[in-house]
């Protein structure tokens, strides 16, 4: 494992000891509401996308399939994450029943525009898989152990040129998860602010108990 994974999965272990910390406070800040608390957490959040986008500018590829995360996890990202859209769904878990006319119209528009901006990263994923998949890439990676320095300087080149796409992409994706998460924030109450974000982390934070207890359970399987 790369002095970069440790890195980042240290940083990783401590940050989601933080979010459950964050966690008991939302939850016990669930009736009244609490601007500063969301405003700790948006933060946090923030920490979170600026630690992984600078282990990203070293080692992009192992942000499509981290080793910190559950097998079951990796099952559910979307560009080296959770879908955006996911979001409205948490939304309507956590806080649905108590949206007035005028957010739900709100939340609405933000999820049709977010929906649009997921299929255009699809789009653009599409178009970076497709350039690993051309024929001169093809031909260069059959011929990998017998290319002469000019053909191996252009696959380093067509290398660098696809991380620095794929680096994008997730720039892009990370910068629609983060749009879309303070825009909903934007429509609710104070109140509901606060059991959004408990409800999101909740999810969360089980969903990743449930796969570090699958992947632990299928580990001691192998070794019995």
């Amino acid at each position: 494992m790369g002095s970069e994974t440790r890195s980042f999965g240290e940083f990783f272990e401590s940050w989601v000891d933080q979010h459950r910390t964050y966690l008991e406070r939302l939850l016990l800040a669930h009736a009244e509401g609490s601007e500063t608390l969301v405003q700790q957490v948006l933060g946090h959040y923030q920490e979170y996308y600026d630690e992984k986008s600078r282990a990203a500018e070293s080692d992009v590829l192992l942000m499509f399939s981290p080793p910190w995360f559950s097998s079951y996890e990796r099952t559910l990202l979307w560009v080296a994450g959770f879908k955006p859209s996911m979001t409205f769904g948490l939304v309507k878990e956590s806080v649905g029943e108590d949206l007035n006319e005028e957010q739900r119209e709100r939340i609405a528009v933000v999820r049709e525009e977010t929906r649009r901006a997921e299929r255009e990263i699809e789009q653009a994923m599409a178009s970076v898989q497709e350039s690993v998949a051309a024929p001169t890439m093809c031909r260069l990676v059959k011929r990998v152990e017998s290319l002469v320095d000019g053909e191996a300087s252009d696959m380093e080149n067509a290398i660098e040129r696809l991380k620095g796409a794929l680096r994008e992409v997730i720039r892009d994706t990370d910068g629609l998860r983060q749009r879309t998460g303070l825009r909903v924030l934007e429509v609710l109450s104070p109140v509901q602010k606060v059991r959004f974000l408990a409800g999101a982390s909740q999810f969360w934070l089980q969903s990743r108990r449930l796969g570090m207890e699958r992947d632990g359970q299928l580990i001691r399987h192998l070794n019995e």
